[in-house]
C-alpha cells in the first residue's frame, strides 16, 4: 500500500513539475514578444502577408484589424482585379468591392468567406506567439532538440476542433536564453510530410510588441514575409466602411 501511495505521489510530482516547466516556457514566449499587457493595448494591427517563391512574389494580401471590435479590412489584387473586403471577423458578414464596385449578393458571401480564411491563416503565421494559450489549443513541452549545435526548447501545439484546419500540428523551437521562437515545424492536416521554416529575429512593430516578420523555408526556396507590419494607435474613421 505504501509503495502504491509513493508511486502516486511521485507521478503527481512529476506531472506538476512538467506543467510548471511548460508554463515557464510559455511565460518566456510572452516576455519575448513584449508581454500580454502591451498586446492587449494594441488595438489596430496592420500587415502584408507576402509569399515569395524563387525570389518572386507569388501572393500578396493586405490586412488591417481592429482587435477590439473585430472589424477588418482585407485587400488583394489578382489579374488586375483589386478586391477590398470590409467585414467583421465575429459576425463573418461584410461587403466586397471589386475595382471600387460593390459585388452582388450572390458573389459577396463567397468572397467574405475567402477573406475570413485568409485572416485565419495569415494572422496565425504572424501572431502565433500570442496564440499558444487560445481556447482549444493543446500545448505539450517535449524533449529539447539540438539543431546545428544549438539547443532548443520545443513546444508542440495541436487543436480541439477549433479553427478551419483543426488537424494541423505545430512545433515551436524556442531559444531558452531569450524566449524567441527561432523556427517552427508544421504538419498540416492534408499533408504527409512536415515542413520547417526559420524565423527572422524579432523586431518591434510598435507599442512594445515584438515579432518575427519573415519565415524562410528550410530549403531556402520560399519565404513568407510580413512587410508593413505595424501596431497603429488610430486609423481613418472610414477605413472599415469605405473601399
Amino acid at each position: 500500500m505504501k509503495k502504491l501511495l509513493f508511486s502516486c505521489l511521485f507521478i503527481a510530482l512529476c506531472l506538476t513539475t512538467i506543467a510548471q516547466d511548460k508554463n515557464a516556457v510559455i511565460n518566456k514566449i510572452w516576455t519575448a514578444v513584449g508581454g500580454k499587457q502591451n498586446f492587449e493595448k494594441s488595438r489596430y494591427i496592420q500587415f502584408t502577408f507576402e509569399v515569395k517563391r524563387n525570389d518572386k512574389i507569388a501572393t500578396s494580401r493586405n490586412h488591417l484589424w481592429d482587435r477590439y471590435t473585430g472589424d477588418y479590412r482585407f485587400e488583394q489584387t489578382t489579374n488586375d482585379k483589386k478586391l477590398v473586403t470590409l467585414f467583421n471577423i465575429n459576425t463573418k458578414k461584410g461587403k466586397v468591392y471589386e475595382n471600387g464596385f460593390l459585388l452582388s449578393d450572390s458573389l459577396n458571401e463567397a468572397a467574405v468567406k475567402k477573406a475570413y480564411a485568409s485572416y485565419i491563416n495569415d494572422t496565425y503565421w504572424l501572431l502565433v506567439p500570442f496564440k499558444v494559450e487560445d481556447p482549444g489549443v493543446n500545448t505539450t513541452l517535449i524533449a529539447n532538440e539540438t539543431i546545428d549545435g544549438k539547443e532548443y526548447q520545443v513546444l508542440n501545439l495541436n487543436f480541439d476542433k477549433v479553427g478551419l484546419t483543426p488537424g494541423d500540428q505545430y512545433w515551436l523551437y524556442i531559444n531558452p536564453a531569450n524566449g524567441e521562437i527561432e523556427k517552427w515545424k508544421y504538419l498540416l492536416q492534408n499533408q504527409k510530410n512536415a515542413s520547417v521554416s526559420n524565423w527572422s529575429p524579432y523586431v518591434e512593430i510598435g507599442n512594445g510588441v515584438n515579432l518575427s516578420v519573415s519565415k524562410i523555408n528550410s530549403n531556402n526556396t520560399s519565404a513568407i514575409n510580413f512587410p508593413n507590419t505595424k501596431v497603429l494607435q488610430k486609423v481613418d474613421k472610414h477605413i472599415f466602411t469605405k473601399p
